[in-house]
């Protein structure tokens, strides 16, 4: 019996339209880190994504928006992680998420970061 190549599905909506934004940026794929999925472009992960105690937990590497997540840090430090160079570590309610414009720009920051140039050209083309 062959095994099948389709991920499984997360079990949040709020995961889903995680990965189906990632999977929208060029030449994204979709792999597994462990027990997360791993989202990459050109040999190099810009996301993390999982499920874990009813929570939808994210990592991504930020720069213009460590500031944001680090005041949301200080009124809910166990959700919202920035931790060494940038690594953000993100436990999100899925029945109170981020609104959607966040998600698709923490996900396009980490992308904008992590994968090499000439792929990310390919946003603004």
């Amino acid at each position: 019996m062959a095994a099948s190549t389709e991920p499984e599905q997360f079990q949040y909506q709020l995961s889903e339209i995680i990965r189906t934004h990632a999977l929208s940026l060029p030449e994204a794929s979709e792999g597994t880190s462990c027990v997360n999925r791993a989202f990459r472009a050109g040999g190099k992960n810009f996301a993390f994504v999982g499920e874990k105690n009813d929570e939808t937990n994210m990592r991504l590497k930020l720069a213009d928006s460590i500031p944001e997540i680090s005041e949301k840090a200080k009124s809910d430090p166990d959700r919202w992680q920035v931790g060494k160079g940038g690594w953000t570590m993100l436990k999100l309610d899925p029945d109170n998420p981020p609104n959607s414009e966040d998600l698709h720009r923490w996900v396009t920051e980490s992308f904008r970061l992590l994968v090499p140039k000439k792929i990310v050209s390919q946003l603004e083309g």
